[in-house]
């Protein structure tokens, strides 16, 4: 059965009314007044979770005064440590010999040894010496040879490294019988850096 609703019946028209007017009050009403208190509101929210995050770190290292003071004791001591690793002076001598009994260990030959520079630093307390190594070796033995450096009682670094293949190698240099654990097929040239404890009474600092 076909419902007939004449849109024209002023009757209708008083009904349809009835109907749409709270339905458009109600969209307006939560579309200009409740809408815009939601979005400030959730603004809010995220600004008072901001300030608790903000609050609770400053709560916490408030709290831990001794922990950070613990913190910095154990960060103090470590620094001492390396200090103690760090020699007042440059004895090449002795790092020459160290590098020499280093080199039979790990099989490689050390072809280049120079003294480039020093460079000092008026922030630091040290100089850094950097010396150019040239070493002839198999990767496996420089790996070692580095390894042992390293391991050294003192702070050393390594850099500008470049490793080719060594096309200076003739037949005298060959891998003999007996020295097959001692080949020389790479050349690998790198800067090794050490570091030294500036007199801070000499002049230069």
């Amino acid at each position: 059965m076909a419902i007939n609703f004449d849109i024209k019946d002023p009757k209708n028209q008083r009904i349809l009314a009835s109907f749409l007017v709270p339905v458009v009050i109600c969209y307006a009403f939560f579309h200009f007044i409740i809408k815009p208190r939601l979005d400030e509101l959730n603004t809010k929210k995220a600004e008072v979770v901001q300030l608790k995050k903000k609050v609770n770190d400053i709560k916490k290292k408030l709290e831990q005064p001794e922990a950070l003071n613990e913190e910095k004791a154990i960060l103090e001591d470590k620094y001492k440590e390396l200090e103690k690793l760090l020699p007042s002076k440059e004895d090449v001598a002795v790092l020459l010999d160290q590098f020499a009994m280093i080199e039979n260990d790990s099989k490689v030959y050390m072809v280049g040894f120079e003294a480039t520079e020093t460079v000092d630093d008026g922030s630091k307390l040290y100089r850094a010496n950097k010396y150019r190594l040239t070493i002839e070796s198999g990767f496996h033995q420089f790996a070692r040879f580095m390894s042992n450096i390293m391991s050294l009682p003192r702070i050393l670094s390594f850099s500008d490294l470049n490793i080719s293949l060594n096309t200076e190698l003739d037949e005298s240099m060959e891998i003999q019988e007996g020295l097959e654990n001692q080949p020389r097929t790479l050349k690998i040239e790198c800067t090794l850096t050490t570091y030294v404890f500036k007199d801070l009474n000499d002049g230069d600092s």
